[in-house]
């Protein structure tokens, strides 16, 4: 390993003069974090790109080709032309007098570089590999912005209202605040540091700070397919009721100390009736714990998530919806079939195999139909669709357990569904997706 180089400082670039020698792509992802900082920035350059055109308004624009005596007077200079040339003409003229230079073609023949930055609010984080890898910088950042939530932004407007009461601040519970700005807003957090809390009746008559339930779409089962919200949820979580269709390797995602509470909701199977489940949110939620409601693709969709949802409203708590992947989209794609195909399909509907109770008997008609939940009923629904004029050889198939490492497809036709997933053994969850898209093969 070699010692560093650089030394890492923010510099204060409002209403200070910066050049930008170049107009091309590199000058335009430069242009834009200079600009938000307050710089005054001349960019000189014969042509500009579109996408450093369109960030005209916000600087001056000197249409000509570069001279020596353009780095006068500057903060900063960027070298950023596709001229390696030009450039170091950019980065000698700045030296002779020790201007810094950004030389964006060879870093190390400049005098600093410009590190990947990511601000929520007034958190800048900035990651570099020393010049030397600008796509491994890049990625870095991506890989760090995906975790790090504006409710970090939010804390530090509260926690700097507060700066001098607090004074030596090392051991605040940082985490647990910017999950109040995240859940409840900067209030939550304040009322949090003030060691006060918002108060609920609890059972023994004390009172606990009421969370927000989050219903969560787990999506159809890989956990790489979660959103990066659900993730940060589980993370946190202090109770989750799951359904069947929730994955183990999804659940394996919450805190070691996280109460797990199977509520077992699987279609044509005894499991808890709604009533209990969401008497089971409400009694969970005025406990004061961080509480999850984790269901298989999207809450909203098939998941009786919105019921869910009204009552925690009829019982006073607050909740949050994080939509998921649903499974009714992303298993077919799963399983090699498209929903839609040019030429082939140009609208696909979504039915449940049921209706209340009983055997669901109408259908959207479109060129591509899905059906969640219709496994156990296609000696039923079948006859239903031949009846509305499907023809007994439409291309069909069943996907069971989509996105997870035992998935299984089977194609054959709506006529003969039936018969080879039953000699198949296929058993829920799986999906029937019905249409000429069923026969295209890769």
């Amino acid at each position: 390993m070699s010692s560093p180089r650089y030394y890492p400082l923010e510099i204060d670039l409002h209403d200070q003069p910066v050049l930008m020698v170049g107009g091309g792509s590199v000058a335009a992802r430069k242009l834009p974090e200079l600009l938000a900082c307050g710089a005054r920035v001349t960019l000189v350059s014969p042509e500009l790109s579109e996408a450093a055109r369109r960030l005209v308004p916000g600087l001056e624009w000197e249409a000509r080709a570069f001279n020596v005596d353009d780095v006068i007077g500057h903060k900063l200079v960027f070298a950023c032309t596709n001229l390696p040339d030009v450039n170091e003409a950019v980065a000698a003229a700045s030296r002779a007098l020790d201007i810094p230079c950004n030389r964006a073609d060879r870093a190390k023949e400049g005098t600093f570089i410009v590190p990947g930055v990511i601000r929520r609010g007034g958190v800048t984080v900035s990651v570099s590999t020393s010049g030397q890898v600008p796509a491994l910088t890049r990625h870095l950042k991506r890989r760090l912005s995906s975790v790090l939530g504006e409710e970090w932004g939010g804390l530090v407007e509260v926690l700097s209202a507060v700066r001098d009461r607090l004074g030596s601040s090392d051991a605040l519970p940082y985490d647990a605040l910017a999950a109040a700005v995240r859940d409840d807003g900067p209030d939550a957090a304040r009322t949090l540091l003030n060691a006060s809390t918002s108060e609920a009746p609890s059972a023994d008559g004390s009172s606990v700070r009421i969370h927000p339930v989050l219903l969560v779409g787990a999506g159809p089962g890989d956990p790489s397919l979660l959103t990066l919200g659900a993730a940060e949820a589980l993370r946190h979580a202090e109770i989750v009721l799951y359904d069947r269709l929730a994955s183990q390797a999804v659940l394996e995602m919450v805190p070691p100390a996280c109460e797990r509470v199977p509520v077992e909701k699987r279609g044509h199977f005894e499991s808890l009736r709604q009533e209990q489940i969401n008497a089971h949110l409400v009694e969970y939620a005025r406990t004061g714990k961080r509480v999850v409601r984790l269901k298989g693709g999207d809450p909203f969709v098939f998941g009786r998530g919105y019921e869910e949802a009204l009552a925690l409203e009829a019982a006073g708590i607050p909740w949050r919806v994080l939509p998921g992947i649903s499974s009714s989209v992303a298993v077919p794609a799963l399983a090699g079939i498209p929903l839609t195909h040019r030429g082939t399909a140009r609208s696909f509907a979504v039915a449940s195999g049921v209706a209340g109770h009983d055997v669901n008997q109408d259908f959207p008609k479109a060129d591509t139909l899905v059906l969640l939940m219709s496994l156990f009923r296609l000696e039923e629904i079948v006859p239903v669709l031949l009846g509305k004029g499907y023809a007994p050889e439409t291309p069909a198939a069943a996907i069971q357990d989509g996105s997870l490492p035992d998935q299984r497809v089977l194609r054959a036709t709506l006529a003969t569904l039936r018969e080879e997933t039953a000699k198949a053994g296929f058993d829920s969850p799986t999906l029937v997706v019905i249409g000429d898209v069923v026969a295209l093969r890769p």
